[in-house]
């Protein structure tokens, strides 16, 4: 049973870069399924322009990479997300080649960094850090260029906390005075207790609250219309930037006194050993390297039976 992430704040932080993190797995988690990470992308900005919520934000670094599954694929996970064992063929698997990518990336921005998730502290924090840790051994810790941890925050507690303040965003031709819907600026929320859910389907909350924080819907009633590429890696991270600017100054706030050390959140799951073996090849190559292996063998017994004759 995955335990709930560390809240205890020690003291407020000033933060300086948000990374957005959305990942798209093989499935969701249980007893005897462990799932992995087909798609990654983190999208890294400032807070400072996210303060400014009449702004487009220029300044944007990203990071998107797609995985290929080392065992089995839900369903269900390859038709939202659109990924399968098939179109991800020629990529590699989460390797410790991806570790350094992603920790070299992180090294790149202006700390202190937080890591923001939609249903992070169940899903994707808790993912991500038990696939660093089964190939880089317990002890392995994400970094900033400074050498301090990297922070993070659930945007689905973000949400829940600011519910009041996510209304709907006039169109820009608007005068402003057109009426909102009622319902959505008075809803309320009371605190609930995150469900174990991922984004390949997408995370979700209860179906019989009042108010639905699913990332789609939220974002739906903000801005009016669905957010466009939704399951994919990166237009999970869009929605989430938009969302947390329209906010603004409230969500940063918030933020500098609710986030985690993202190295001490409890890993979704853990595997015999220390490390998962590391493939160098691709797919493509290692189903010739075992055919190669296979044609050795035969020939190797045809030999044997030739000199035993």
């Amino acid at each position: 049973m995955l335990k709930s992430a560390q809240k205890t704040v020690q003291k407020p932080v000033l933060l300086s870069t948000l990374v957005f993190l959305d990942l798209e797995t093989t499935g969701l988690p249980s007893a005897g399924f462990k799932p992995e990470i087909t798609e990654l992308c983190l999208l890294a900005v400032s807070r400072f322009a996210l303060e400014q919520t009449d702004k487009p934000i220029r300044v944007q670094n990203k990071l998107n990479l797609c995985f290929y599954p080392t065992r089995t694929m839900q369903p269900v996970a390859a038709r939202v997300s659109g990924l399968n064992k098939d179109n991800l063929f020629h990529q590699k698997d989460f390797d410790t080649t991806a570790v350094n990518v992603l920790q070299l990336f992180l090294t790149r921005l202006d700390p202190p960094i937080c890591l923001l998730a939609h249903n992070g502290n169940r899903f994707d924090f808790a993912l991500l850090r038990a696939q660093l840790l089964c190939l880089r051994g317990i002890d392995f810790r994400l970094l900033d260029c400074h050498g301090s941890s990297i922070l993070c925050a659930d945007t689905l507690s973000l949400f829940t906390a600011l519910n009041d303040e996510l209304v709907r965003k006039p169109p820009l031709n608007d005068s402003g005075f057109d009426s909102i819907d009622a319902d959505i600026s008075s809803d309320k929320c009371t605190p609930l207790d995150t469900p174990l859910s991922q984004s390949s389907p997408k995370k979700s909350v209860s179906p019989s609250r009042a108010v639905s924080f699913q990332l789609g819907h939220v974002y739906s009633r903000v801005f009016g219309s669905p957010h466009s590429n939704a399951h994919s890696a990166e237009g999970d991270c869009i929605a989430l930037m938009d969302l947390v600017q329209h906010l603004g100054l409230s969500a940063i706030d918030w933020l500098q006194t609710n986030y985690s050390d993202f190295n001490k959140i409890p890993v979704m799951y853990t595997l015999p050993g220390t490390q998962l073996t590391t493939p160098t090849e691709f797919p493509y190559e290692s189903i010739r390297s075992e055919s190669r292996a296979v044609t050795m063998t035969d020939e190797a017994v045809k030999l044997s039976k030739v000199r035993i004759e």
